[in-house]
């Protein structure tokens, strides 16, 4: 399994970003500066930040000062300003290899600080500051616990020494105002810096398109207003896009006069914009193996891996490892003393699943949209499933698991069909074989026929869809059920499976809802209901209805039960009621066409006295 935050490891070959990044970071002639590490969320910021925060720390030459902050830690607080300024400064007085003899300088201007009134920094959830004569004071200096308001006394008490505090400031500083304080904190910060040798102070700071728009306009404001000064860089990773549109929504009203806000407003922040390309489909497969391959392999021989792959010029050139390469190096060019795998794995495990991975790879990838993040999570939805089946003691085959699985990413809606077709035929769809045969084999007139017969959704003809009945393993005649059983988070009859009924009920339900079979069926199959007890129909149509409300086109299907079980006419009249007057269109007249004269009059004559839908569109319907 894979933990959904950033690597350690670079397997998505960023090294020479982050090597580039960190020269220019680290220049002198370039500070101060701020760079904008722009990617979508899930695209590997964390990583390449990980990635110079490493080839920072290693550079021998330079005295680099690093403190990384997560935006995101800021978010409970009311002022991210003084959050974010407090916990720099809190990280460089931890520093002791530069900042040891500075501490009272630290200090100072963590007064400073708190005195500017930015804001409190108190959390949302403890308790507040509002009480008379506090409002407003510095929340750095004291925080008080919960157990000292436990009496009028003792708030008292904490007013009291707040009071004392801001007296004893003010004596010291008479003079000083909100502008002067921020005027004086710049000149402080930057001779702090001065006296600590340090070549560079480098702040990297994370997540913060999590935040909340106004805390990510805050965080900006702040580092171009108090901390961007002599020998220091700021590297943000962040989403354009959310940071674009919470600018936007700070100030509307210069969008309202035609100005770009958002870009000029990044633009005064951001000196060097880094954008992080989308990864290509090959560059995903390449990562998914690559996953595989940390889970198994010890971490000095997949560094070696690494290693050997950048020597063939693989990740340069954008060429797709195959799986069977990987294999070769690791069972053949991997010097290492002690296991090339983890504990309790054997090459085999390795050899089956890296072959797995490799024959869907590629549809898998074209499927995540070139996002590591969707990459591990495919894999851990994977990994859990295999685990699930472990347990229970399914009988399963890795493949045709993983290959289930790429359906359900490409294509969530012919995955639910499947589902509902395996689910009719006890686990082996004749409607797959007939797809597998005709697609895969050449098509003659009749077996194009089949096809159409078998389903009117054309998404299973698309050429992705083709690539994916041609992956191995073929599924033809295989009980798909304990696979489906596996993956039934993901399937949307989640409702109707929590109704009293048993295995051979829904798949009756499912079988008189399939649109796709002709109606004389389907009235057949209704019709046998007249044949069972009382509760079990009476079940069957509560599952019918709640097929209904999940999919509006199973008015069809109520039709057809009114006009066959007349026991029910009075239930399902009221469910026509229903229907939102304006969602009403001529398709549901022609479907009440098929009722009788007496119930269509009466329909109309509500719906365009209660729900005002047009008389002229019931008279369209009635011709």
């Amino acid at each position: 399994m894979w933990a959904d935050d950033a690597s350690k490891i670079d397997m998505l070959a960023y090294q020479p970003y982050a090597d580039l990044i960190t020269e220019i970071a680290v220049s002198e002639r370039m500070n101060p500066l701020t760079i904008g590490l722009f990617g979508n969320w899930g695209s590997g910021k964390s990583t390449l930040l990980n990635l110079i925060e490493e080839q920072t720390s290693s550079n021998s030459n330079k005295k680099i000062a690093v403190v990384k902050i997560n935006a995101w830690m800021f978010e409970g607080y009311e002022d991210a300003k003084t959050a974010l300024m407090e916990a720099i400064l809190q990280s460089m007085e931890e520093n002791q290899t530069f900042f040891s003899n500075s501490k009272e300088k630290i200090k100072g201007l963590m007064n400073r600080v708190n005195w500017m009134g930015l804001g409190k920094n108190v959390l949302k959830q403890s308790i507040p500051w509002a009480i008379s004569g506090m409002t407003g004071m510095p929340p750095f200096i004291m925080i008080p616990n919960s157990s000292d308001f436990e009496s009028p006394e003792k708030v008292q008490e904490q007013i009291e020494k707040t009071q004392n505090w801001t007296k004893e400031y003010i004596k010291e500083n008479p003079q000083e105002n909100t502008v002067e304080n921020i005027r004086k904190f710049r000149e402080e910060f930057t001779l702090l810096i001065r006296e600590s040798k340090v070549d560079n102070l480098l702040i990297l700071i994370d997540d913060l398109d999590r935040c909340n728009p106004d805390r990510i306009v805050e965080t900006l404001e702040a580092i171009k207003l108090f901390l961007s000064v002599e020998k220091t860089t700021f590297i943000i990773a962040m989403d354009e896009n959310i940071i674009s549109y919470s600018i936007k929504r700070k100030y509307p009203q210069l969008n309202d006069e035609g100005i770009n806000v958002s870009t000029d407003y990044i633009e005064k922040i951001v000196q060097l914009p880094i954008k992080i390309a989308e990864l290509a489909e090959s560059d995903v497969k390449n990562y998914m193996l690559l996953l595989i391959a940390e889970m198994f392999l010890e971490e000095r021989a997949l560094n070696q891996l690494l290693e050997k792959l950048k020597e063939k010029g693989i990740f340069i050139k954008g060429e797709i490892i195959s799986g069977t390469e990987i294999l070769d190096i690791v069972q053949n060019e991997i010097e290492v003393n002690a296991s090339k795998y983890k504990s309790g794995i054997t090459e085999t495990n390795f050899e089956q699943q890296i072959q797995i991975f490799n024959s869907i790879g590629s549809i898998v990838a074209s499927s995540l949209k070139g996002n590591p993040r969707q990459t591990k999570r495919f894999l851990n939805t994977f990994y859990i499933r295999k685990r699930l089946a472990e347990i229970q003691r399914i009988e399963f085959n890795l493949a045709i698991l993983a290959k289930l699985m790429v359906l359900e990413y490409v294509d969530s809606d012919l995955f639910k069909e499947l589902f509902q077709w395996q689910f009719e035929h006890s686990g082996t769809p004749l409607q797959l074989k007939i797809l597998e045969v005709g697609i895969l084999g050449e098509q003659k007139e009749d077996e194009q026929l089949k096809i159409e017969e078998v389903t009117k959704n054309t998404a299973w003809l698309s050429d992705k869809m083709r690539r994916w009945f041609g992956t191995e393993p073929k599924l033809s005649d295989i009980d798909l059920s304990p696979y489906f059983y596996l993956a039934k988070d993901s399937i949307s009859d989640r409702r109707l499976f929590s109704i009293n009924l048993n295995q051979e009920q829904r798949k009756y339900i499912n079988q008189i809802c399939n649109l796709d079979t002709h109606i004389a069926l389907r009235r057949k199959k209704i019709e046998q209901m007249l044949e069972m007890d009382e509760v079990t129909r009476n079940e069957i149509l509560k599952g019918v209805l709640e097929k209904y409300h999940q999919d509006k086109a199973q008015l069809e299907t109520l039709i057809v039960f009114y006009n066959s079980l007349p026991q029910y006419k009075s239930k399902i009249f009221e469910e026509f009621k229903k229907i939102d007057g304006k969602d009403f269109d001529l398709s549901e007249i022609l479907l009440f066409r098929q009722l009788d004269g007496e119930t269509f009059d009466k329909l109309k004559v509500y719906y365009i006295e209660k729900k005002n839908v047009d008389s002229k569109l019931w008279d369209i319907g009635g011709d």
